[in-house]
């Protein structure tokens, strides 16, 4: 009685995974549909750079995967050598979504810091030694650690572990340090602005807002990962890693697309005050008039 207490208990556990899954799917959809337009009308024509490079892989290529995972989890009666194959494609999946997303993070700092050349080469050492670090723990995981999939329910849709490896821990706290350090200079820049000059940008506003409400939900997603993680049931380790991309994708291209939805709306009354912490140029046409808001389109 006991052991069939604890297989529909594992039941539940897995159904729920499988089910959180389904659900910020299906919001990332959502969230594509109804943005898509604004895609179009106001990126898709604009010029080729860095910041356009990393919406489009944002886009595409990490809500790809997170779809592509959604799917495989969905399927029914996978074998193990799969399910290994699939537990470690999420930290792969987790590692390039990071990648993308703080890549955003970055140049919107360095759209507001970049006549300060030394907190540039900091934000870049902070970018690079965690994209690092989580490249190093997958490494690690392929090849010094393994990962103990069990078919005990491959009556249920999905993957499960028995164990995890320990180093997965490093995947939600390298995150949780870089991101908040990201967050803290955008924050700095917004009060320092405000005491300096009295008033603060509305472009500068709409980065320290976005920032906000991306680092709230992000940080709450990451400690509720390491938490279930190191202390929840194995059959719940995953449960929050699907929440927790899929926030941060949609995050990152939002935040991009309310950056470049103000430069369209930018007249040139604002341009004085928002010239120095432009994140992508717009022309605003006046008669006899014509300014470029910014040093790089795209």
């Amino acid at each position: 009685m006991a052991d069939q207490a604890l297989v529909n208990l594992e039941a539940r556990e897995a159904l729920a995974v499988d089910w959180i899954a389904a659900a910020s799917m299906t919001c990332i959809v959502y969230d594509h549909f109804i943005t898509f337009g604004q895609e179009y009308a106001t990126v898709w024509g604009s010029r080729l750079s860095i910041p356009k490079v990393l919406f489009f892989l944002n886009r595409y290529v990490v809500e790809g995967m997170l779809i592509f995972n959604a799917l495989a989890s969905a399927h029914r009666h996978l074998s193990i050598p799969v399910c290994v194959f699939y537990l470690r494609w999420l930290v792969i999946t987790i590692t390039v979504t990071n990648a993308v997303v703080e890549g955003i993070l970055v140049a919107r700092v360095w759209a507001v810091y970049r006549q300060n050349k030394l907190i540039l080469i900091i934000t870049l050492g902070f970018y690079f030694g965690g994209i690092a670090t989580l490249t190093g723990l997958t490494i690690k995981d392929y090849v010094g650690e393994g990962v103990s999939a069990v078919d005990d329910f491959n009556v249920l849709p999905g993957c499960y572990a028995s164990s995890v490896p320990a180093i997965i821990a490093g995947y939600w706290i390298a995150p949780v340090i870089i991101e908040s350090f990201l967050f803290a200079l955008i924050v700095a820049k917004s009060f320092s602005w405000k005491k300096d000059n009295g008033q603060t940008p509305r472009a500068l506003t709409l980065l320290a807002r976005d920032s906000t409400i991306y680092f709230l939900i992000i940080f709450v997603l990451l400690i509720t990962n390491l938490f279930v993680f190191e202390y929840g049931p194995p059959f719940l380790s995953s449960m929050m890693v699907t929440p927790s991309n899929a926030a941060g994708c949609i995050a990152g291209s939002r935040m991009l697309l309310n950056l470049r939805g103000l430069y369209e709306a930018t007249s040139t009354t604002d341009y004085e005050m928002t010239k120095d912490i432009a994140f992508t140029p717009k022309r605003v046409r006046e008669p006899d008039t014509i300014m470029t808001i910014g040093h790089h389109d795209w």
